[in-house]
C-alpha cells in the first residue's frame, strides 16, 4: 500500500529551481532511505510534504488524499511528523515539557497536561531519555538532543515519520544505538523516510533507497543496488569512483 505519493512535484524560489518533476512513492511499513549531495533538495522535499513551504507545481497524496492545500497543523493531525536537521529545543522548557508540546499537536492531540505528560513519558521511554526528563535540553550532549527531537516527533503519534539527518555528529556507538531504535519504530508499524549522509545507516536500516540530485530523483532500489549504481556514485562521490565502482 502506498502511504505517500508525490506527482510531478516542483519547487522554485524566484528563478531558482530546487525541485523538478519529483515522482516519489513511499510504501506503508517501510524505511525509505534518501541520499544525495548537499543542496540536492532533500529537506525542501520534506518541507513541501509537511507544508512548511508552498508547492510550485505538482501534487502530494497521503493515504490517497490530496494534501496540497493542507496547513502544517492539519498535516500533523493526519499522522505525519518530522525531526529537523538543526535541533532547536524550546528554551525555558525541560526535556519532558519539550516533548509534551508534540503531544498537543499530533494525531492524538492531548486534551490536557496530564494526558500530554503521559504521552511524552512514553516517547521518552522509547528513545531512552526518561532519566533526563527534568533536565534543561541545552545541557544535553548532541546525541541526547537528537533523541529529544525524535521523542517530540514520536509524541505526535505518527504513521509517517520523517527523519532529517538525525545521525549527523554522532559517534559509532551512538549511531548503532539510534539505528536500533529506528528499526524498533518500524516494528511498531511506523513508516519512515530517513534522509541521511551516513552510508552505514542507509545500508543498515533502509528497505529501499532513493537518490536526489539537482532537484531530481535519479535512482531508486535496494540499498546495495543504488549505492553501486554508476550514476549515483558519480553524482555523490565523483567521476573517479564512478569509473572503478564501489564494492
Amino acid at each position: 500500500m502506498v502511504i505517500l505519493e508525490t506527482k510531478n512535484l516542483a519547487k522554485k524560489y524566484g528563478g531558482v529551481e530546487v525541485l523538478n518533476n519529483v515522482n516519489l512513492k513511499v510504501y506503508k511499513g517501510e524505511i525509505l532511505g534518501m541520499i544525495g549531495p548537499n543542496g540536492a533538495g532533500k529537506t525542501t522535499l520534506m518541507n513541501l510534504i509537511c507544508k512548511l513551504t508552498d508547492i510550485t507545481a505538482g501534487e502530494i497524496f497521503y493515504k490517497g488524499q490530496l494534501i496540497n492545500d493542507r496547513k502544517p497543523y492539519e498535516i500533523a493531525k493526519m499522522g505525519i511528523s518530522r525531526t529537523f536537521q538543526v535541533v532547536k529545543p524550546f528554551k525555558g522548557l525541560t526535556v519532558l515539557e519539550n516533548v509534551m508540546v508534540g503531544a498537543f499537536y499530533g494525531k492524538k492531540q492531548a486534551k490536557n497536561k496530564t494526558e500530554a505528560r503521559q504521552i511524552a513519558m512514553e516517547a521518552l521511554q522509547i528513545v531512552g531519555l526518561i532519566n533526563e526528563k527534568d533536565k534543561e535540553p541545552s545541557i544535553l550532549p548532541i546525541a541526547q538532543r537528537k533523541k529529544l527531537e525524535l521523542a517530540r516527533a514520536l509524541a505526535m503519534d505518527p504513521e509517517l515519520l520523517i527523519l532529517d539527518e538525525v545521525m549527523a555528529g554522532l559517534n559509532p556507538k551512538e549511531l548503532d544505538d539510534i539505528m536500533k531504535e529506528i528499526l524498533l519504530l518500524k516494528e511498531r508499524g511506523i513508516t519512515i523516510i530517513a534522509i541521511e549522509h551516513v552510508m552505514k545507516v542507509i545500508m543498515g536500516i533502509s528497505d529501499r533507497v532513493v537518490v536526489l540530485h539537482l532537484g531530481q530523483l535519479i535512482c531508486e532500489g535496494k540499498p546495495n543496488e543504488v549505492c553501486n549504481h554508476p550514476q549515483v556514485i558519480e553524482a555523490y562521490l565523483g567521476n573517479k569512483f564512478a569509473q572503478r565502482g564501489i564494492a
